[in-house]
């Protein structure tokens, strides 16, 4: 994380300062927080790069956390990986963070394990893809992307910092349909 310096600028009051601001300046150098951010980047040709950025804090908002987004119809995932920058505290029996279509996690994504969660470094997740979300079919439907707790009384603490990024095949290139609150691809 960054620095913050605080600045005063005028003197705390307008009268006979000479100028208009009665307040501190505050600025912030290097690194910003992180976390519940969604984005894609276009790569090369159909291929695109979704990339999603979250904390342990993300899983205690509501709703939760996650700017809805929609994999549109036709796209095929090739790829998934995490990068665990900070490692998380989850515990329960058999915990797990599951990411797939909103409301079926477990049965059309892919979950990452405790083990990976609690670890730092990058991993490739490609092989647990499981259900709609199998490398090699393209997505009958528009696909809304879900993040969800996995396991028996599964809690994440608020620690923990992850990037997890999703490379597909975007062969439909009309608009996806835009969600409220949400971007939709171009």
């Amino acid at each position: 994380m960054g620095t913050y310096y605080t600045t005063p600028f005028g003197n705390g009051v307008l009268v006979g300062s000479g100028g208009n601001v009665t307040s501190n300046v505050r600025n912030q150098f290097g690194s910003r927080p992180v976390g519940g951010t969604i984005g894609v980047n276009k790569v090369e040709g159909i291929k695109e790069e979704l990339e999603i950025n979250f904390t342990g804090e993300f899983f205690g908002q509501v709703p939760d956390g996650l700017i809805p987004f929609v994999l549109p119809a036709g796209s095929v995932i090739r790829s998934v990986y995490i990068d665990v920058e900070k490692a998380f505290t989850i515990t329960g029996t058999t915990p797990t963070v599951l990411i797939g279509t909103d409301g079926s996690e477990v049965t059309n994504g892919f979950p990452i394990s405790q083990a990976i969660l609690q670890g730092t470094g990058s991993t490739n997740l490609t092989a647990a893809l499981t259900g709609t979300w199998d490398n090699e079919v393209p997505l009958a439907a528009n696909t809304i992307i879900g993040i969800a707790l996995g396991g028996t009384t599964p809690v994440l603490a608020a620690s923990g910092k992850a990037r997890i990024t999703i490379l597909f095949e975007r062969v439909n290139r009309a608009p996806s349909p835009a969600l409220a609150g949400g971007p939709a691809l171009p």
